[in-house]
């Protein structure tokens, strides 16, 4: 018997002040490429609850593969008072993660930086507990939305990793 159940993720939707800050910080900061721009469904406003009427327009950006599509979205609303995204520690969305080939990061925080975005840090290995050493960085997209950069081992690293702490497991 199969269980029902969701496929992989297929987008997540980010409101945004100003759509063509937004586009170039993921497009000519991040890498990421455009796929699709579209003004919002006549129903949207409907099943999303949004007043009456409500238009906008997205514009879709995506990695190499088209899993995990980002949705940037404008829209014709008024912005509420003290409007401002999620931070970590709060309910609901806190961050957004990318993974980037280790050779690339320190040439993506380079750029970011000479491109006047808030860079938090200098690209930091760590070790992740059971999965090994990641480089990362955190930065904030225009509309102040937290992102993350992160190098993450290939398999075959996260594996010895697993065998060298399961083998100093047994000697101890």
């Amino acid at each position: 018997m199969t269980t029902a159940a969701v496929k992989e993720l297929n987008h997540v939707a980010i409101g945004v002040r100003d759509l063509d800050a937004s586009l170039r910080f993921y497009t000519e900061g991040l890498g990421l490429r455009k796929t699709l721009e579209k003004p919002v469904s006549d129903l949207t406003w409907r099943l999303m609850r949004l007043p009456e009427n409500t238009t906008g327009l997205s514009v879709f950006v995506q990695g190499p593969s088209r899993v995990g599509q980002l949705e940037l979205v404008k829209w014709d609303l008024p912005e509420p008072e003290g409007d401002a995204p999620k931070s970590p520690g709060r309910m609901g969305y806190g961050q957004l993660s990318f993974p980037v080939d280790p050779e690339h990061i320190h040439t993506i925080y380079e750029r970011l930086v000479s491109m006047g975005y808030d860079v938090y840090s200098e690209p930091t290995t760590t070790i992740v507990k059971n999965y090994g050493p990641v480089t990362l960085f955190l930065c904030e997209d225009p509309d102040g939305n937290q992102i993350e950069l992160i190098a993450l081992p290939p398999a075959d690293v996260v594996k010895e990793f697993r065998a060298k702490l399961l083998a100093e497991q047994q000697n101890s």
